[in-house]
């Protein structure tokens, strides 16, 4: 894919806690310091979720809603570690997407995991996230993104993902990969596209 591609090219290091991402689609995914031509969306929407998304205070943490602690499956999934973890720090509700500040640590370094937000058929949002959980067809899910830890099985990053507008009452799951087992998440949390 194309977006994987040009994650390979420019990769990431311990020193990418500022770089800046906005997920569109699957496969359209702008990396802000590296102009992108899909950081140039002509889609109004999209455009407009950019300038969003370029607006939004990450220095300042008071202006994010809520905190949510990232954390290995107990009797699921896969374990890697029990110093595996993760944040998110994410805005309640914000204008054409899902934003958030991520960062993940004591995972494999140097490997490849996918970035997923999971529904449930009797939740919010579900209905809004594009693909279906093979044999569960009712339930919903969308691989947000692939990334590389680093040497040290880090990833930091500022995110935006372009959503449909409405609420949302989702899982966060970090997935291996090679696998495709979930090796952290976040239990059901709520925000709001507006």
């Amino acid at each position: 894919m194309k977006y994987l591609i040009f994650f390979t090219l420019f990769g990431f290091s311990s020193a990418t806690f500022s770089q800046q991402i906005i997920i569109f689609e699957e496969d359209e995914v702008c990396y802000i310091e590296h102009d992108s031509s899909f950081c140039n969306p002509t889609d109004r929407d999209k455009s407009k979720f950019k300038r969003v998304f370029q607006k939004a205070d990450f220095q300042d943490a008071s202006k994010f809603k809520k905190v949510a602690l990232i954390t290995p499956p107990l009797d699921w999934g896969k374990k890697l570690s029990d110093k595996s973890k993760g944040e998110l720090k994410f805005y309640k509700s914000s204008d054409r997407g899902f934003i958030t500040n991520l960062s993940l640590s004591n995972l494999e370094p140097n490997h490849t995991y996918r970035l997923t937000l999971n529904g449930n058929p009797e939740l919010d949002g579900n209905e809004l996230l594009p693909e279906p959980v093979p044999q569960l067809p009712e339930e919903k899910y969308y691989d947000i993104l692939t990334i590389r830890t680093d040497a040290k099985g880090a990833f930091q990053a500022k995110l935006g993902v372009y959503l449909m507008r409405g609420d949302y009452h989702v899982r966060f799951y970090v997935k291996d990969k090679s696998d495709f087992k979930i090796v952290l998440y976040h239990d059901y949390f709520r925000f709001n596209v507006k």
